[in-house]
Order: structure tokens, then sequence, then C-alpha cells
């Protein structure tokens, strides 16, 4: 609770027990916000929300009716107003806690969910992202990635009040772009890396790349910035940070690097290099793109003061993150692999890992599909870099949202000229058509949905068990146990 004129220079002391932008929720004694978004202006609820009992209108645009016993608040930006509000109302949780950002293309998840885990081991550790809102062994769905700014702030508090000291979360760009971060105290932002994705919301790379970039220049001059050297989007961001810099990499010379990379179907080994000594390590990530994952958090527990034997007992005993590169193995003699897998380049990086590491010529089998009503250029690609690297594909259920499944599949496999395909609609069937396939040494890629348990429909979401799940239910099944 806090009284208007601690959130307005007002003489006025109403005390104020929630705020809000969503007039459904809105309680008694209440500010609402008329925030204008993408598809929703709030300007045309707010008849709603003082019949729920809203007290204070916040707005910026002309409203048909005033009513005498409503204070209306008229500011030039409602957004800006909402995180400078929310802050106060929530008692600046950002300052009381080390915030650490993760922003990039792909790569965040994991990033964010290694710097909870090795944090956890010295410090109450909090987690906000994609997968899941996570802290003091509770975990709640988190609605977006980056969540909007009255959830995120109303979150900080929480976590603040029952202890937790530092927080890992992901910082998407549209997160970044909308705003939702803006009243957050950022002690450290990380940069994984930074390619041509969403150009549906953001328009051009220029606009993507500015939004990833407006989290460090969001960094004082006294808090750390983490970047990747070897991205090309590195001096960029570089220049556009006043925080202290720590780099990482693996072809440019950096703070903290990776050399004489070895990479295995179970774990890879490499020369991690950091403060002018070298350590031979044995890490369970698999693939170049999570050493640079690695290498993030190396940077990120330096920065947080963690010596060098801290730091390599992180490297070491990386927890596995649901659906990101998840192994499982099966006493069959094959290997299934689980990933989240988004953007064409994640599915290249992995075909080319398993690719290389696969053991006397073992067949890689994939499962996959593609989103409905989206990036319809992914259908394209995915049939022609599965004829480069794949020996089996079976297509199937993504998440169709309301298109033909089949449609989807068929514009994948029109590109799959010289090995074999086929369409299985529902997407457990697919998997548990793998499992039944698969033989000694074989590698089968379960793609695209990682740690998700839903499809989602044309309207709303269907319950999913999971591919994970799936997966380990199949192989009981037909060979009791793996």
């Amino acid at each position: 609770m806090k009284r208007l004129n601690e959130l307005y220079d007002i003489d006025n002391d109403m005390k104020i027990y929630s705020i809000h932008s969503d007039s459904r929720y809105v309680k008694p004694y209440s500010i609402f916000f008329c925030i204008e978004g993408l598809s929703v202006d709030g300007h045309r609820y707010v008849e709603d929300a003082i019949f729920q009992g809203a007290k204070v209108i916040v707005y910026s645009k002309e409203l048909p009716y005033y009513h005498e016993k409503i204070i209306y608040i008229l500011v030039d930006n409602t957004l800006e107003e909402l995180n400078r509000v929310s802050n106060i109302f929530y008692d600046y949780p950002s300052n009381k806690m080390k915030i650490i950002g993760v922003t990039g293309s792909s790569g965040k998840t994991v990033v964010a969910s290694m710097i909870k885990d090795a944090m956890s081991r010295y410090c109450n550790t909090g987690y906000i992202g994609t997968i899941s809102l996570e802290y003091n062994g509770r975990k709640e769905e988190c609605p977006y990635t980056t969540p909007e700014t009255l959830y995120l702030q109303r979150k900080l508090f929480e976590m603040n009040r029952s202890g937790v000291k530092v927080v890992a979360m992901e910082a998407s760009s549209h997160g970044l772009a909308l705003r939702r971060v803006d009243s957050v105290n950022f002690s450290i932002a990380v940069m994984t890396n930074i390619g041509a994705e969403h150009l549906d919301f953001h328009g051009t790379r220029e606009q993507y790349v500015l939004a990833k970039q407006k989290l460090f220049e969001m960094i004082k001059h006294t808090d750390w910035a983490v970047l990747n050297s070897d991205d090309d989007a590195f001096l960029r961001i570089k220049q556009n940070t006043q925080g202290k810099i720590l780099t990482y990499g693996i072809e440019t010379n950096s703070d903290v690097m990776a050399r004489n990379v070895r990479l295995y179907l179970d774990h890879s080994e490499f020369d991690l290099m950091f403060k002018g000594n070298t350590f031979h390590v044995s890490s369970p990530v698999l693939a170049k793109f999570n050493i640079y994952n690695v290498l993030a958090l190396v940077c990120v527990l330096i920065a947080m003061g963690c010596d060098d034997s801290m730091v390599l007992d992180a490297v070491k005993n990386v927890e596995a993150v649901e659906g990101r590169m998840e192994l499982i193995q099966a006493k069959q003699g094959f290997s299934v692999i689980v990933d989240y897998c988004q953007h064409i380049s994640n599915y290249e990086e992995i075909f080319e890992f398993v690719d290389r590491v696969r053991q006397n010529r073992g067949r890689l089998i994939a499962v996959l599909g593609a989103p409905g009503k989206r990036n319809y250029k992914l259908r394209k690609e995915l049939g022609e870099i599965a004829n480069k690297y794949l020996d089996h594909v079976i297509l199937t259920q993504l998440d169709d949202r309301g298109e033909n499944v089949y449609d989807i599949c068929e514009a994948i496999q029109n590109e799959i000229t010289d090995i074999n395909s086929v369409i299985i609609a529902s997407r457990q069937i697919a998997i548990e058509q793998a499992i039944e396939l698969a033989c000694k040494d074989d590698i089968i890629l379960i793609l695209g949905k990682g740690h998700e348990k839903f499809i989602s429909l044309e309207v709303g979401q269907a319950d999913y068990p999971g591919d994970s799940t799936i997966v380990k239910e199949a192989i009981e099944r037909i060979y009791g146990g793996n």
C-alpha cells in the first residue's frame, strides 16, 4: 500500500492498495493506467476500471467522460508512468538485489539458467524467463519470456521479500522494445549473440539490434556488460554501454576464452583461459554454441566476485536445462536429443554437431515441424538443410495455430529430395515412431518444442505431455527401460 502523494506530487493522501493496466483485474482504491498496446488501447476501458473500484485514472489523451469523485492525472506517456510508479509502489525491488539480464537471439534461457544454478550454491537465487519463474523452491509459469512491467515488479518485490539476493532473468527483444524492464536496475547485462530474428515484430534488423542494445545502455558505469567478442554486433554494443566490460570468445582474443575445443556426444572438453591462467576442463554441455554459453557464465561469475575454484566448479557441474540440448541415452545404444530450436541457425548448428560426433556413422533421425501462420521461409530452409545432414525425417505438428498440419509438413517435404521423409500428424506418434526405428549408434533429434507442455492452436492451447516425457515413456514401453 502507498499513499497517492507518495506516487504523485499531489495534495491527496488517499491510500492506494493496487495498481493496474488491465481493467479486468482492477480492485477498489486502485490506480488504472491507460496503456496503448499493440492491439488494445486502455483508454477504452476507463469506465470498466471505475466500475471495478479504480479511484485514480492515469491517461494520455482525451476521455469522453470525467467523473466528479475520480482523480484524473494527464501524462505524456502512460507506459513511462507505469514503469516509474510501479517501481515506487513495490519499493524499488531491483535496487535491493543483483539483477543479471541476459539478451540475445539464442542462448538466453541456457545462460540465465546456468547463472541461477551456479549462484544458488552460494546465495538465494531466482530465475525469470522462458521456462518459468523460480525462487525458494517455487516454480510457476511465466506469461512471457520477459514479463510485463506490473507482473515483473510484483514478482521482484516478492522475491526480495522472501530473501532472494540474485535474480537471473531473460531480457527478450520484445520485452526491451515494449519497455517492460525500463524500471529494472540491472547489475550485469549479458549478450549471447545477435542474429536477424523476430523481424515480423521489429521490422528491420537495425530495429532488432537497437532493442537488444537498450539493455546495455541501461547499465551504469559501475556495473558490468558481458559481451561475446566473436559476434558481429560486438563492437556496436561495446560502443553503446558505459559499463565495465568483460569479453568472452573462442576465435577472438577475449578476457575469457575456450581453446582446443573437443566435442563429444555427451560432453565437451576445452582449455578455459581467464585471469592469465589456463585450465583444462570437461563440461557436460553439448555443441560449440553451448561452450559460448559456458564462457558467458564464467564472465558473470567473475563479475560477481567468485574465485577461480568457484568458477571451475560451476563449469564442471553445469546442470542440464530442460528441453535445451537435453540428452537421453538408451541402453540399446542409441541416443535422443531434445531441443527447443526456434531459428534456422539453431537447426543447422545442431545438425552440424550431431553429424560431427555420431559414432560408427549411425543414422541421424529427426522429428521436426514448423510453426503455423508465421515464418513461412523456415519451411523451405528446413527441407534444404535436412537434405544436407540427415538420414531420415519424420515431419509432424509443432504449433499449427489453426493451419493444416499436412500443408505445413508438405511445404517442408517438397524440399527434401535426397533422403527418406514421412508425415505423421500426431507429434506423440511421430516421436514413438522414431524410437521404434532407432538402432545402435543412431541419434534421434526431437526439435522445436523443448520444454513446452502445450500445442498452440488457432484459439488457445492444447495440453501436451512434453517431448522428453514422450521419449522416456516410449523407451520404457518399447524396450522395457533405458
